[in-house]
C-alpha cells in the first residue's frame, strides 16, 4: 500500500489484487499471464491507452488467433471481470463488494460500417458504440468535454505503444475517419472508465459496388 499510495496512477495494488485472484481460480501459470494483461490495459494510467491491448482484442474479434475457442472464451470473460472491477474501483473506492461477472455473450469490440466515420460524425458513432443512448445524449457528452477518442501513432519515443487520448470536440470539423488506428480500430471513451473498442469494416454494398464496377470494366 506504501508503494500504491506512493504513486496510484501505477495501480501496483490492482495489478497483484488481479494476479491473486485469478491465482486462486486457475493457478499461478494463468495468475502470470494475467497479471501482464491487466498491467497492459490499465498500467499506463488514464491518459493513455495499451497499443497492445488493441490488437489483440481486434485479433479476437478477427479469429486471428491459434489459441482455443475455449482458452479465448475464459480470457476474455477475465479481462472484462477485470475491466469492470477497474472501473468499480475508480469510481468507488471504498467498496467491497465486486462487481457482477460479464454474461457469456458480452463482446470486446463493437463493429460499426467505414460509411459512418463522417465529419461531424461523432455523436453517430458514440451511440452505436454504445457509449450513449442516443445521438442527443452524445453530443450532450461531447458538450460537457467528457468524450475521448484515442489518437494514432501518438505514443511518446521512449513507449510509442502508449497510444494518448483526445478529447472530442464539437464540430463537423472533428472526423472520426482521422482517428482510426492501423486503418481498422477506433478507441472511444466515455467518462473515465467506459472504453469501448470499435473494429471498423468496410460497408457491404461499396464491395457489391466496386465488384459491379470491376465486372463493367
Amino acid at each position: 500500500m506504501n508503494r500504491q499510495n506512493q504513486d496510484p496512477s501505477k495501480r501496483n495494488a490492482q495489478h497483484i489484487l488481479a494476479r491473486e485472484i485469478v491465482e486462486l481460480a486457475h493457478g499461478a501459470a494463468d495468475a502470470k499471464k494475467a497479471e501482464a494483461a491487466h498491467k497492459d490495459a490499465f498500467g499506463q494510467g488514464a491518459h493513455t491507452f495499451s497499443l497492445f491491448s488493441l490488437r489483440n482484442a481486434i485479433a479476437r474479434d478477427e479469429g486471428d488467433t491459434n489459441e482455443p475457442k475455449e482458452h479465448m472464451k475464459e480470457e476474455k470473460e477475465l479481462f472484462e471481470y477485470k475491466k469492470a472491477y477497474a472501473a468499480s474501483s475508480t469510481a468507488q473506492p471504498t467498496t467491497t463488494t465486486l462487481p457482477e461477472r460479464p454474461q457469456h455473450d458480452k463482446s470486446d469490440v463493437v463493429t460499426l460500417p467505414l460509411s459512418m466515420l463522417q465529419a461531424g460524425s461523432f455523436p453517430h458513432v458514440l451511440h452505436a458504440a454504445g457509449l450513449a443512448s442516443s445521438k442527443s445524449e452524445a453530443s450532450r457528452l461531447i458538450a460537457k468535454k467528457g468524450a475521448y477518442v484515442i489518437v494514432p501513432n501518438s505514443g511518446p519515443p521512449d513507449n510509442p505503444t502508449a497510444l494518448k487520448w483526445a478529447t472530442i470536440e464539437p464540430g463537423k470539423e472533428f472526423n472520426p475517419y482521422h482517428y482510426l488506428v492501423d486503418w481498422e480500430a477506433l478507441v472511444l471513451r466515455a467518462g473515465k472508465s467506459k472504453i469501448q473498442i470499435c473494429r471498423i469494416i468496410k460497408d457491404e454494398v461499396d464491395e457489391e459496388t466496386e465488384e459491379s464496377a470491376e465486372k463493367g470494366h
